[in-house]
């Protein structure tokens, strides 16, 4: 009997030292690949190891590092549960445990391990994990402005690390075979390459073809990034292995390089970034706006820890030492894929508070300093790794990676998009209303670029919340108008038309000072629309002249304001857009030293200041009343200034004051259209207007003429250039009025008809011969005065 349990004992022991044997050599295998970060090939020799000594804490825990390398978040949770009952389980494996539920979404049992790590190994981190969990949880049922679409050119493969290329491209790494080019490099390995593809009509992108010429090279390269010009590219060498995570504890290796793109869009002067290094990794690089910033990430020992956000800057043809961002931004582990819109950076952290692995995070500035960051929320991001973020807040679209479940593969790209609100713009052509294609819409002033309507005359855009741009719209041949566009991110509609006019066919308005009567430059002419809410801008040139493109049968509120003037309102309709000189000569008033220091308005002359001194010009006379309420000719405030003047008992109500006969010869068809028939045009010389009313309308000046009701009558002419303006402006006041075809002069006015028949003795003496002296009547027509 005791021979025979010897017997036992030593096959037991002989049958037992092969497994043991066995064993020891699939863990030693699966080790070596584990450390040279090949884990999908240590995964089968740790399954047979783990099938040997299910018990075997070293074996558990690292087949469950290999499958949360690889993403595979269920099974890695599987076998960290296992491993973790072990008593000489590698506390680490907790942490690495806790991770992995806080990716599966089990947001309390993550907690659990959290706080068990916090307890046996590091009490900083674990309960920072464990009030992650909290603050993932409170981000479950909080609506995002962010929709996420998964692109079509995603493949079962790693696509990743987008990047604006000009307008309607975007370049792309992806580790994809499915495009195959003929090459003596090329081996069919998934290593990753770099794609363009367009920004199709639909939004998603499209036609992926390989974004250079040469095929050297080319390799794991990727993520990018191109200078504003597009003539600098910034690239990182990457050593990623399809399948695998990118994320630092899976080996990643990566440095900057920078190239010039030439004229053929190959890369030329390529040199490493001067602060990479042999013992860290520097990589997912970024332009600032201006192209004068470098931002990436490093894992320079100075950091706060893993990889931190790093800026240099350009110093003629290099780079400055790198400055750390600061623990605002950076953490004691990894923050990653900077990207900076020119006010906010975006990046990537595992370590701020998120919803799982990587997050996406904004970092609001304070001048330099960035003092506050801020969670992307439950649409960008996910339980699992979302970086690589870039957003164009203006077209509204951007992109991101994410390696969540329900993609395409292993690393997807997404189109990024907010709650915008869909903005139309019509051009149409002022005079008829037809659409204008081919116009410039001209973003230039919020710093976005030029794009054009189509053939309807149309362009639409979506704009995000906060939106304040002052565009210019351009067509060759038409004069350019201006666009105040505003958001408020809603999800609404909005339409705005905008109409252009060929040069001889806007309308023409004229800008004076008050008190010298020179032309107005730099004057801003804004024209409100009251019809449909569209508005306009254009700016007085150097003649004090400005155009607009007004729309027929449309009443618009015009203002104007310049530095150092008082701004102006005034009210003018187009009708059916014959009469193009509506918008007349409008004289601005000095904020300082002028009359409007005093007062606005003028006072009756027996109060103090109750005059007021006018320029020169012409005016239409429009009636001569008893009362001075002129609120009856209220329909005439927008042709200029109504003011009336006192003289023996009447009002004389006039509209002006024109500085050309010829501008006031085109007030004077509109006066008359409104049915004062009457009405004639008067020489005003400048002096003292009574004050018995005030004037109204545009905020053309107050204006005065001589007084008396009588003048005299030089001659009429069918061609009024046959007049000698020399000759009669040695007499007096020269005036003229309309009596069918011809055009009358006269020389006025005078209070007493002596003073009249003065004034005819000189103007026969200087070439009239048979002038004679009228007076004017109480309904405004002038008759002869017998001798």
């Amino acid at each position: 009997m005791k021979g025979s349990t010897i017997l036992i004992t030593i096959l037991a022991v002989f049958l037992c030292f092969p497994a043991s044997a066995q064993f020891k050599a699939d863990l030693r295998k699966a080790n070596k690949q584990y450390e040279l970060h090949a884990y999908n090939l240590a995964i089968p020799d740790y399954l047979d190891a783990v099938k040997r000594r299910s018990d075997n804490a070293e074996a558990l825990g690292k087949l469950a590092d290999c499958y949360r390398h690889i993403n595979n978040m269920e099974e890695a949770a599987k076998y960290y549960a296992l491993a973790i009952k072990q008593k000489d389980v590698d506390k680490a494996h907790i942490l690495q445990y806790g991770l992995v539920l806080k990716s599966l979404g089990r947001y309390d049992e993550a907690k659990q391990q959290f706080q068990k790590f916090a307890q046996v190994e590091n009490a900083m981190i674990g309960n920072h994990f464990a009030q992650s969990c909290d603050f993932a949880k409170s981000q479950l049922n909080v609506t995002s402005s962010y929709t996420l679409t998964n692109e079509l050119i995603n493949t079962s493969a790693s696509d990743f690390g987008a990047a604006f290329f000009g307008q309607q491209q975007v370049v792309y790494a992806s580790a994809r075979t499915d495009i195959i080019r003929s090459s003596s490099n090329w081996t069919g390995k998934a290593n990753n390459q770099l794609f363009l593809a367009n920004i199709g009509r639909n939004g998603y992108l499209e036609s992926p073809v390989f974004l250079r010429g040469s095929v050297n090279n080319e390799f794991n390269v990727g993520p990018v990034s191109f200078s504003p010009d597009g003539k600098v590219v910034a690239y990182t060498k990457n050593n990623f292995v399809d399948g695998t995570r990118h994320i630092a504890t899976s080996g990643m290796e990566l440095s900057i390089y920078i190239a010039t793109v030439n004229g053929a869009g190959d890369w030329v002067n390529e040199q490493p970034f001067p602060y990479n290094g042999s013992d860290f990794s520097t990589g997912f690089p970024c332009f600032s706006p201006d192209g004068n910033a470098l931002y990436f990430a490093s894992t320079r020992q100075e950091g706060f820890g893993g990889y931190d956000i790093y800026i240099s800057k350009r110093v003629g043809n290099s780079w400055s030492t790198p400055e750390n961002l600061g623990p605002v931004v950076n953490s004691p582990a990894n923050e990653v894929t900077p990207f900076y819109d020119g006010n906010m950076m975006f990046f990537a952290s595992d370590w701020h508070q998120g919803l799982g692995g990587y997050d996406v995070f904004r970092a609001e500035p304070t001048g330099e300093r960035r003092t506050k960051i801020y969670h992307l929320g439950s649409s960008v991001n996910s339980p699992y790794d979302d970086y690589g973020f870039l957003y164009d807040g203006f077209r509204n679209i951007g992109y991101v990676v994410s390696n969540r479940p329900g993609g395409r593969g292993n690393e997807d790209i997404y189109r990024v998009q907010r709650s915008a609100d869909y903005i139309v713009i019509r051009v149409k052509n002022a005079s008829d209303g037809s659409p204008v294609p081919g116009a410039t819409i001209d973003f230039s002033s919020c710093g976005e670029g030029i794009y054009q309507t189509d053939n309807r005359g149309v362009y639409g855009f979506q704009a995000v919340q906060g939106l304040n741009c002052n565009l210019a719209v351009k067509k060759d041949g038409y004069l350019s108008a201006s666009l105040q566009v505003s958001t408020q991110g809603g999800g609404e509609s909005r339409e705005y038309e905008v109409t252009l006019s060929r040069a001889n066919e806007a309308y023409a308005g004229k800008v004076l000072d008050y008190t010298s009567r020179r032309p107005l430059d730099g004057v801003l002419v804004t024209a409100l629309n009251q019809n449909s809410g569209s508005q306009t801008e254009t700016t007085t040139n150097a003649n004090g002249d400005y155009y607009l493109a007004l729309s027929p049968y449309a009443s618009y509120v015009l203002r104007l304001s310049r530095p150092g003037y008082r701004d102006l309102n005034f009210t003018a309709r187009t009708e059916d857009g014959l009469d193009r000189t509506i918008l007349g000569v409008i004289a601005m008033l000095p904020s300082v030293g002028g009359p409007a220091d005093i007062d606005d308005t003028v006072r009756p002359p027996n109060e103090p200041g109750g005059t007021s001194e006018v320029g020169r010009g012409y005016s239409v006379q429009v009636a001569a009343i008893s009362t001075s309420n002129m609120s009856a000719f209220d329909n005439l405030t927008q042709l200029g200034t109504v003011y009336s003047k006192s003289e023996g008992g009447r009002y004389k109500v006039r509209v002006g004051v024109f500085p050309t006969r010829a501008e006031a010869e085109s007030a004077l068809k509109s006066v008359k259209s409104k049915g004062y028939k009457g009405a004639f045009i008067v020489e005003e010389t400048g002096g003292a207007v009574s004050g018995d009313s005030q004037p109204k309308g545009t905020g053309k000046p107050n204006v005065s003429a001589s007084t008396g009701r009588y003048k005299v009558q030089l001659a009429a002419y069918r061609d009024v250039r046959n007049f000698d303006e020399s000759k009669a402006g040695s007499i007096g006041t020269v005036e003229e009025r309309k009596k069918g075809q011809l055009t009358v002069k006269y020389i006025g006015s005078y209070s007493t008809l002596s003073e009249a028949k003065q004034v005819l003795s000189k103007a026969k003496a200087a070439g009239f011969p048979d002038a004679y002296v009228v007076e004017e009547t109480a309904s405004g027509e002038l008759v002869k005065v017998k001798n």
